[in-house]
């Protein structure tokens, strides 16, 4: 029967060895392993947990001891002590000196539920022994409820159970190191080529953002593995039938359960990743379609003529997408109707609406301030990625070599239907959180809610890394990762200098290198890096527009130098090119 041919090894890397089965699996150990290592360091100096952290805690202890949302309890008992600092801990010399104030005076921890019953201890501790519950605004039901996502708690409980806040973290690095396998997987995918694949991984894993949020009790991490997955595999299914192969899937039943679980959780995180849902369902349901048609588009041969007796599989393919057998069919649908269906009835019980709660947050701002919101996530001497991971820019320029047509139709088609499919699935995210008033997100590291959808850059930053050969691109990636790594390396040997808050001063980063660095003693290093937030008192309260401009125009500028004058002789990854005969056409 035609088609019942081996699947050829693009699906796994263009004219490349596939992976091999320990490759993942030494990924995510190196990335585990690294992060274990930095861990004992990261749960001394950010103790007690502070932001959002704690609450995520409560709720994993009220889902264990009281088996329910009711917080109120776990509030009045203090049941929050169970993961503050102990006695013994708070009594050891220089604790709670995080290099410039004491403890109590930092913003985001002023009260952050310290034990009071200790003795002898030398901060004023009951003015901090509460812990203000972030009640949710709106319920319907008698008690008292977070107004965070549950879903973060619920994943967390067995490793609190099992080994309180320590082990929760050691969960959340694994997660972490499996965003990061996915990175390399992306990579490889992309390119077929191991070097590429292991330089991105590398440069992705162990620096802004992903690395803070490795240690941290937020659902970004969670939910940038669950994102990356499915539309990694889902651009594999896609371009199977790109390619017109639709006997070939590379999501077998387990995958698309998988695939579908990760759908369906996705807003219990945090119900703004509904849109990240919404849009992979998209991609599901017409990625490969477009990509097929995007395909005829830019080939010249004839579309082949076959006539064949379809089987049930080939006949679910006009409706749903071609390949997926009905057993595939009905292991994806099953995660995505259970977790959909308890999602709404969550809100039906506590909200007495269908439709997520928009109280307990701070509220969207005018559409005109999306632009800015967008250009502080890049940009802001606080807040920014690219301030704190400028070898990113490469990704940009990625984007525009995905755009570009090639040489090879096929090439041209597979690289525009993979931007078009980020742009859909991560752009309307993107768009609500640069429209978000706290699109910063406060008390936390640079970029944390740019954490769900970076791993997918790990597409353009591979183009980039394999067609850019030039000096000028060498050079642009040695310093820049330079850079990177020197903040990654500063972060987490003081983590308290990731975090800032919405004040008038310049970023703790750079107030920590004029404090530690003898010739940036008396930089003002702050005059020099745009402010999105705030306008800073060393600019006398003014915005730094110069300093906006000269950023955003020198990374515009980088791209266009970069892109021009960084290419080498290789101009495209090798592409497999199905034989015609073994082409099947889809109806």
């Amino acid at each position: 029967m035609i088609g019942q041919t081996e699947p050829p090894d693009f699906y796994v890397a263009p004219e490349e060895t596939p992976v091999r089965w320990w490759e993942p699996l030494l990924a995510w150990v190196i990335v585990w392993l690294v992060l274990l290592a930095l861990l004992p360091n990261i749960l001394d100096k950010l103790d007690p947990v502070t932001g959002d952290e704690p609450f995520y805690l409560v709720t994993a202890i009220s889902l264990l001891h009281d088996h329910d949302l009711d917080e109120a309890n776990n509030y009045a008992n203090k049941d929050y002590w169970e993961f503050a600092p102990s006695c013994q801990e708070m009594n050891r010399p220089h604790w709670g000196d995080v290099g410039e104030v004491p403890i109590n005076n930092v913003p985001g921890i002023l009260a952050p539920g310290l034990r009071n019953d200790c003795v002898g201890l030398p901060l004023p501790l009951d003015a901090l022994s509460t812990l203000p519950p972030h009640t949710s605004q709106g319920t319907i039901r008698p008690g008292q409820y977070t107004k965070h996502g549950i879903g973060l708690s619920v994943l967390i409980a067995p490793a609190f159970a099992l080994g309180n806040r320590p082990l929760v973290v050691v969960f959340l690095a694994a997660l972490a190191a499996l965003v990061a396998v996915n990175v390399w997987l992306l990579a490889f995918e992309t390119t077929g080529r191991r070097f590429v694949a292991w330089l991105s991984y590398a440069l992705m894993a162990f620096s802004v953002p992903l690395l803070p949020f490795s240690f941290l009790i937020f659902p970004a991490t969670p939910a940038a593995l669950l994102a990356v997955y499915a539309w990694r595999r889902l651009r594999l299914s896609a371009r199977a039938q790109q390619l017109n192969l639709p006997y070939y899937q590379p999501n077998g039943p387990f995958r698309t359960l998988v695939i579908g679980a990760c759908i369906g959780f996705l807003p219990w995180l945090h119900s703004v990743y509904l849109s990240l849902s919404l849009f992979l369902f998209l991609y599901w349901a017409l990625g490969g379609r477009i990509g097929r048609w995007l395909g005829q588009l830019f080939s010249r041969q004839p579309r082949p003529q076959t006539e064949f007796k379809q089987t049930l599989g080939e006949r679910l393919g006009k409706i749903f997408p071609a390949g997926w057998s009905p057993l595939a069919l009905a292991f994806f649908f099953m995660p995505v109707i259970i977790l959909g269906a308890l999602f709404v009835s969550y809100y039906i019980y506590y909200y007495g609406t269908p439709m997520p709660n928009t109280q307990d947050h701070a509220g969207f701002a005018p559409l005109i301030e999306i632009p800015t919101g967008l250009l502080g996530l890049l940009f802001d001497q606080k807040y920014g990625m690219l301030i704190y991971g400028p070898f990113y820019l490469l990704a940009f320029c990625g984007l525009w070599l995905m755009f570009r047509r090639q040489k090879d139709a096929v090439e041209t088609a597979a690289n525009r239907s993979d931007l078009a499919w980020m742009v859909v699935v991560a752009g309307p995210y993107l768009l609500i959180m640069g429209d978000y008033k706290q699109w910063w997100g406060e008390w936390g590291p640079p970029a944390r809610y740019l954490v769900p959808v970076v791993p997918l850059l790990a597409v353009p930053l591979a183009h980039a890394l394999f067609q850019l050969k030039g000096w000028l691109a060498k050079i642009f990636l040695v310093v820049t990762t330079a850079w990177s790594l020197a903040f990654s390396a500063i972060f987490m040997y003081n983590p308290h200098v990731m975090y800032n808050w919405q004040t008038n001063n310049p970023a703790t980063s750079l107030r920590w290198l004029e404090a530690n660095v003898p010739f940036l003693k008396d930089a003002s290093l702050g005059k020099y890096f745009p402010s999105y937030v705030t306008n800073l008192t060393i600019n006398g309260g003014q915005p730094n527009v110069l300093a906006a401009m000269l950023w955003l125009g020198g990374a515009l500028l980088l791209i266009v130098l970069l892109v021009f004058f960084g290419e080498g002789k290789t101009m495209q990854p090798p592409t497999y090119s199905p034989q015609p005969e073994i082409r099947v056409p889809l109806g």
